[in-house]
């Protein structure tokens, strides 16, 4: 997984890239602290996200656990292709906004 934090018009925008995967999980662990702290809300950018497994799901509900701790709401924009229909069957509409 590659990832880059942006800012963008008030919220954190954590643009993710080619894989999320169970490999990933340490990285993703390390980061999403220091993502809440910044106190913005987060969107979640998948438009360059090729392939997801279903621990890259479950890092998507730390982040969400984790920032709705801090009172922040999380959105999921641009999921396409299998990633979009991944979180589709897992029912992840429910749980995120879409943009």
């Amino acid at each position: 997984m590659k990832y880059e934090i942006k800012n963008e018009s008030g919220r954190s925008a954590l643009v993710l890239r080619e894989q999320m995967t169970y490999a990933d999980r340490q990285t993703f662990d390390q980061m999403v602290p220091g993502l809440v702290k910044q106190g913005m809300a987060i969107v979640i950018d998948m438009a360059h996200l090729e392939y997801m497994d279903s621990a890259g799901l479950g890092m998507l509900l730390t982040l969400r656990d984790q920032a709705e701790k801090a009172r922040l709401k999380v959105s999921i924009r641009s999921a396409a292709g299998d990633v979009k229909e991944l979180l589709r069957l897992s029912c992840f509409d429910t749980l995120f906004p879409f943009e």
